[in-house]
């Protein structure tokens, strides 16, 4: 588990840019929950509460992520809209400078991404703003 944690947030650690609808509502600190999807072999998996799997999101435009409570990678991010009218999310989320994209949900107190090309949605808590 800790390679995939790793392979998902090295992926994830390459947007800049202020354009797109940045909600108020993603901003704070979210911490990993679940891990869900893959193939046959792979199991899914749920994180208890200071895990210390957490992605942050400031008003700035700034990110961090956090992997067993140590900054893993940190940048800035911006929220696209999806162009993509079959795909379920609108928005894409896109760090640095990266083509890189994931599919991004934020309901309430949950956000979810949508990871390697698909196979995984890993389910965050808000834990602070």
């Amino acid at each position: 588990m800790k390679k995939y944690l790793l392979i998902v947030f090295a992926v994830c650690s390459l947007g800049a840019c202020k354009k797109g609808g940045v909600s108020p509502g993603l901003f704070g600190k979210w911490e990993l929950r679940e891990v869900s999807g893959g193939d046959f072999a792979y199991q899914d998996s749920v994180y208890k509460p200071g895990n210390g799997n957490i992605y942050q999101f400031n008003a700035d435009s700034t990110y961090a992520v956090y992997l067993n409570h140590t900054v893993s990678a940190h940048g800035t991010f911006h929220i696209r809209k999806n162009t993509n009218p079959s795909a379920n999310s609108v928005n894409i989320l896109l760090f640095d400078s990266s083509t890189e994209s994931l599919p991004i949900t934020v309901s309430g107190t949950t956000m979810t991404l949508v990871t390697v090309a698909g196979w995984f949605q890993n389910r965050y808590q808000k834990i602070s703003n």
